[in-house]
């Protein structure tokens, strides 16, 4: 969704940032007994994960709020037990989450539910295993006009007004790195007018138009463990956990 107009640059992490180790195991154990790996492990996860080894989650305390606790939980194989990564603050939209099934374009919400990472894009590759588009200094789009044919999707050439300026969204900061959520598109689902569009994760350190945002070292950080199908699940506590 078309991003806020305030983006400052700092953001501190809140919990705790474990030494990266891309190759190998989290080796601390650090989970919350009622923290999102744990109920992971515990089946309380009202979510699928797919077959990723690496799960985000932006948990709200509740509706209407636009602060998030952001985790990453890993696992070294199908049968492992998921580990904390990293989890620090952010934010999403202005208006919090909206409930299952009811984002609309331009609510100032973020969707709420489980959906596949499997692309990224910015100024430069900071070592993420996802496809990653540079983007240019001029003509990278995103459709968020309902109706044409291009909502929702990557599109290079003359911005529609109501369209993502994705190149000078990167140059005021922060797209200048950012991974796309599938929320209403492939591989997901098919992509439905007006139930919003360009639902990213990226840099910011305050409130959306119904992106996911947190400081750039830890979603670098993210980006570099991230493979495609991989995900996000994002929603309030209660709606996310049993």
């Amino acid at each position: 969704m078309r991003y806020g107009k305030k983006f400052p640059i700092a953001l501190a992490v809140t919990a705790l940032a474990l030494p990266l180790a891309l190759s190998g195991p989290v080796s601390a154990d650090v989970e919350e007994a009622d923290g999102p790996c744990a109920a992971l492990n515990e089946g309380r996860s009202r979510h699928h994960v797919g077959f990723g080894k690496h799960v985000l989650f932006a948990v709200a305390s509740g509706y209407g709020t636009a602060e998030v606790t952001v985790t990453e939980c890993v696992r070294r194989h199908f049968s492992a037990r998921w580990r904390t990564f990293l989890t620090t603050t952010g934010h999403v939209g202005r208006s919090g989450f909206a409930a299952p099934g009811t984002k609309r374009e331009g609510d100032g919400k973020s969707p709420t539910g489980s959906y596949s990472l499997t692309e990224a894009f910015g100024e430069g590759d900071p070592g993420t295993a996802l496809p990653y588009r540079r983007l240019r200094e001029s003509g990278d789009c995103w459709g968020s006009t309902i109706g044409d044919r291009r909502y929702n999707r990557y599109y290079s050439g003359r911005c529609l007004p109501a369209d993502e300026n994705l190149s000078a969204i990167m140059k005021s900061g922060p797209y200048r790195q950012a991974v796309v959520v599938n929320y209403n598109r492939m591989p997901d689902t098919p992509i439905v007018q007006g139930r919003g569009s360009a639902i990213f994760i990226h840099i910011g350190s305050g409130p959306t138009s119904g992106c996911v945002a947190f400081a750039r070292p830890e979603l670098e950080t993210v980006m570099k463990t991230l493979r495609p199908h991989d995900r996000i699940i994002m929603g309030t506590r209660a709606t996310l956990f049993r």
